[in-house]
């Protein structure tokens, strides 16, 4: 009886020995199983304007699509775009003339001035919020937002933003595929249009928007100048893709 008590003692010891040797050679092992093959799927454009004459895609629809919204992006290479205030309407959809139509029949300055008021709601917050934060005073400074918030909507959705022109337009025809090269979904359509105003009057317009904006406070004053700024020197991007909108909302007020 002893003896087998001696070998099952034995036993465990060496399951012990084996056990912390497995676990060390795991570790240390610089060897590694394959990584599994992920599904994830990517745009792949099929077809796009002038693809019969063999032209290329402008750089300034590249940029676009790759989320470069600023005007010095757009600039670059649209040089005829420098001194002019700049809009961008984008729109997606599976059929072209319904993308074409959204994008040049839409009420453009409709469309403007609330991706200003987006864009300004997107400011003021940001920048309040970062106030009260550190200041420790939220309850107050929820109230305070909304406010703020209020003036801004009401003051840039109530004017019309006139003078507007169409500089260029492009559409693409895109369709997703996973990563065995087999088609994912529908393929859809792209319609970009870049609209522009002189700055001039552009500048007059957003003066009369603003201009009841409260400014009593060196706080409202300081603020007031910030999201002119945003609106006077960054493009406006407004779609019918709610990604797509918030993705340029959050580039514009997040930009230096």
């Amino acid at each position: 009886m002893k003896r087998i008590w001696v070998l099952v003692a034995a036993f465990a010891v060496s399951l012990a020995f084996l056990s912390c040797g497995s676990t060390k050679s795991v570790q240390e092992s610089k060897f590694h199983g394959e990584e599994p093959e992920m599904a994830a799927s990517k745009r792949t454009i099929i077809d796009y304007q002038g693809a019969e004459f063999g032209s290329a895609v402008p750089q300034w629809v590249v940029d676009l699509s790759a989320g470069q919204y600023s005007e010095s992006a757009l600039t670059k290479t649209m040089p005829d775009l420098k001194g002019k205030k700049i809009f961008v309407t984008i729109a997606n959809g599976d059929n072209l003339e319904f993308v074409r139509q959204w994008t040049d029949l839409v009420q453009v300055e409709t469309e403007v001035a609330s991706s200003l008021e987006r864009v300004a709601a997107k400011a003021v917050e940001a920048r309040m919020s970062g106030d009260g934060s550190q200041e420790g005073t939220e309850v107050k400074d929820k109230q305070s937002i909304e406010q703020a918030l209020n003036m801004y909507r009401t003051s840039l959705t109530s004017v019309r933003f006139s003078g507007l022109e169409k500089t260029a337009q492009y559409w693409t025809l895109s369709q997703r595929v996973d990563g065995k090269k087999q088609p994912v979904g529908e393929p859809y359509y792209t319609y970009y249009a870049v609209w522009t105003m002189e700055k001039d009057l552009f500048e007059s317009q957003l003066n009369t928007a603003i201009k009841n904006i409260d400014e009593t406070s060196t706080e409202a004053k300081e603020l007031k100048a910030i999201v002119r700024q945003k609106l006077s020197q960054e493009l406006s991007v407004s779609s019918n893709v709610e990604e797509i909108k918030a993705e340029a909302e959050a580039y514009i007020v997040n930009s230096k």
